[in-house]
């Protein structure tokens, strides 16, 4: 099916204004002072670790954070609710699909959730729904003593394929949509079956595609200068024997040498204690710990990142490491804030940007106790380690589908002549 709303690139970029934060409380700081770091300023991060869960918003996760930007009313069809709170595990998964996603979005009007092709059509309001610091007690804990981001935006507006591939490649190769999968072929990329397909918007036009998940993209690992190692930590999916990774849909990783760098999660803790972190970790869950509704609970996903994050704080590493905590998708759950900045496609429809996301920076140089409200993006995470690593190329020098080039480099969330934080060493919790 081809869809023709437009003929050509949308590529309207709104230098909107920032939405008005909250009342700051007397332990968060909400403005910034500091450079931009430059050529004078040394950066002391040698390690990046890129944690990524499933399907949350910011406003789902911290709606009521105190300084961030955050809602207490939201304004529904049926009437002016509080936000309801949402269960540790979900009794069903919302529709995050692309085409949910431009309903719940309206135009910009943010009110399209309850339509009948929105993410919340049960009538129970579970799409509004929000956790507490009761519910995510540790992330909030990281986000109180590091840096939480109130203005990280998805790429897409859309589901898991596109998202999981925006934070290793700064772009999707235009997929809105997962590819249709089998019982016997169930990952998503090089090696699903041969009639294996995703929808694309053609070089971000709104004339729709139907092609093979393979893409012939650059990604991060090719921009990195040499020297730099890298791998992705990843789980089995669910039940089923193979690790999962979205670097499977790159084809010149899936069928290169870069396939070794896959590898499973459970080496993270001992790659760590044997001194063999590479420079630029992926960690990601894909399993029943990852968050996703109608999966995990989010008390056990929160376990499985803090036992990791434990384990980096003990070690040597944490003294030059950056660690950012993010989520692929905004999973059907509202949130407040419009998209400032649409292309791809056209006004009606466009491919991005997506919802907010939580972005937590957790370093010994994250500003303390910082609410880091500059419009980013997930493509601001590999502009992040292309600046921290003083890559030569971005990803958009070589391919313009990437959106690194014109992200947020993330550097505002962090003070390098600061006095190095301290870790900070979690208690994983009993989960009902």
């Amino acid at each position: 099916m081809v869809r023709r709303i437009g003929t050509a690139l949308f590529g309207l970029v709104a230098a909107c204004g920032s939405p008005e934060p909250g009342v700051s409380d007397a332990t968060t700081t909400t403005v910034d002072t500091q450079p931009t770091p430059d050529a004078f300023v040394p950066i002391p991060i040698k390690h990046v670790v890129i944690v990524v869960k499933e399907n949350h918003t910011f406003d789902n996760y911290f709606g009521s954070f105190p300084g961030a930007d955050g809602i207490a009313q939201i304004v529904t069809p049926h009437g002016t609710i509080t936000p309801p709170h949402a269960p540790d595990r979900t009794p069903r998964d919302l529709c995050h699909m692309h085409s949910c996603a431009l309903t719940d979005y309206a135009g910009g009007g943010m009110n399209g959730w309850d339509s009948v092709a929105g993410s919340s059509t049960n009538g129970d309001d579970l799409a509004y729904a929000q956790y507490g610091e009761a519910d995510i007690p540790n992330y909030w804990q990281y986000a109180r003593h590091f840096t939480l981001g109130d203005r990280f935006f998805a790429n897409e507006l859309g589901p898991s394929f596109p998202g999981h591939t925006f934070v290793l490649a700064a772009q999707a190769g235009w997929a809105t949509g997962n590819p249709n999968t089998t019982i016997t072929h169930p990952y998503w990329g090089c090696d699903q079956a041969s009639g294996t397909q995703v929808t694309i918007d053609e070089s971000g036009t709104c004339n729709e595609q139907q092609v093979f998940p393979c893409f012939k993209i650059p990604s991060l690992p090719d921009v990195l200068p040499a020297g730099v190692d890298w791998k992705f930590y990843g789980t089995n999916f669910y039940l089923l024997p193979e690790i999962w990774s979205m670097f499977d849909a790159i084809d010149s990783i899936r069928n290169g040498p870069g396939w070794a760098n896959i590898v499973n999660a459970s080496s993270f803790d001992s790659d760590v204690d044997h001194g063999k972190l590479p420079a630029v970790s992926w960690l990601v869950d894909q399993d029943f710990d990852d968050e996703h509704p109608a999966v995990g609970g989010v008390c056990a996903g929160e376990n499985w990142t803090v036992g990791h994050l434990n384990h980096l704080m003990a070690s040597p590493y944490w003294q030059d490491t950056a660690i950012l905590f993010t989520m692929d998708d905004f999973g059907g759950w509202y949130d407040h804030v419009v998209p400032p900045r649409q292309y791809g496609c056209d006004a009606s429809a466009p491919y991005g940007l997506g919802f907010r996301l939580p972005l937590i920076v957790i370093s010994p140089y994250a500003k303390p106790g910082f609410v880091f409200h500059e419009v980013a993006e997930q493509a601001s995470i590999p502009r992040f380690v292309e600046r921290v690593f003083g890559a030569t190329r971005t990803l958009s020098s070589i391919d313009p589908a990437a959106q690194d080039g014109q992200a947020n480099d993330l550097f505002h969330a962090f003070d390098f002549t600061q006095a190095p934080l301290p870790p900070l060493m979690l208690q994983t919790r009993a989960c009902l």
